[in-house]
């Protein structure tokens, strides 16, 4: 299971809004094991939420789906994906090192 800090939806749309990149997953899920194992400490820089415990975070990984509820779904509020390919791992960790970057070049 994933021992990474849990948000709500709330909290992603804020992270959105903040550029930021959100992680949808939901616990028994082996691809969003894998996408974790992949990110290590890079995805400490992602928003998590837990498609199980909150309705709304569902909703939105199923408007983003089709209508499934297809974890680990990445979204940035301007491209969104599911994680599912070693590719698309790498994407997500190039997500996050673009996030880090902005922020260092925010604090120069």
């Amino acid at each position: 299971m994933l021992e990474r800090s849990q948000s709500t939806q709330q909290q992603a749309r804020e992270t959105i809004a903040n550029g930021g990149v959100v992680i949808y997953w939901r616990p028994g899920c082996p691809f969003c094991e894998r996408l974790d194992a992949h990110l290590g400490a890079l995805g400490d820089e992602a928003t998590w939420v837990n498609i199980w415990e909150d309705p709304q975070a569902e909703a939105h990984v199923q408007s983003l789906n089709d209508g499934n509820s297809t974890v680990p779904t990445v979204d940035t509020g301007d491209i969104s994906f599911v994680a599912a390919s070693d590719k698309l791992r790498e994407r997500t960790a190039k997500l996050l090192r673009n996030v880090i970057e902005g922020k260092q070049a925010q604090q120069n």
